[in-house]
């Protein structure tokens, strides 16, 4: 189990999502008018990669969760981030 402190160094998460690539432009649209919330990065495998810090994980989530309605995703996997871009 993490200690507490370890939890509380983690200050970014990676949200890997299930889309279809030809849908991740309408994704950006949709995301666009919630400034500062998430940044989408780059496929990873299968999976679309978003990047939120601790701050704005929780409201990142639901927002990918609302997108579902205009556009067919799955949220999969959350992960801390190691701080890496990639």
């Amino acid at each position: 189990m993490k200690k507490m402190d370890e939890i509380n160094d983690i200050l970014e998460y990676d949200i890997l999502v299930r889309i279809n690539k030809e849908d991740v432009h309408i994704l950006n649209y949709l995301l666009e008018a919630e400034d500062n919330t998430m940044n989408i990065r780059s496929f990873e495998g299968e999976f679309l990669k978003v990047i939120a810090t601790k701050d704005t994980v929780i409201d990142a989530i639901k927002l990918l969760e609302s997108a579902r309605a205009i556009v067919n995703l799955e949220i999969v996997k959350l992960n801390p981030n190691n701080g890496s871009a990639d």
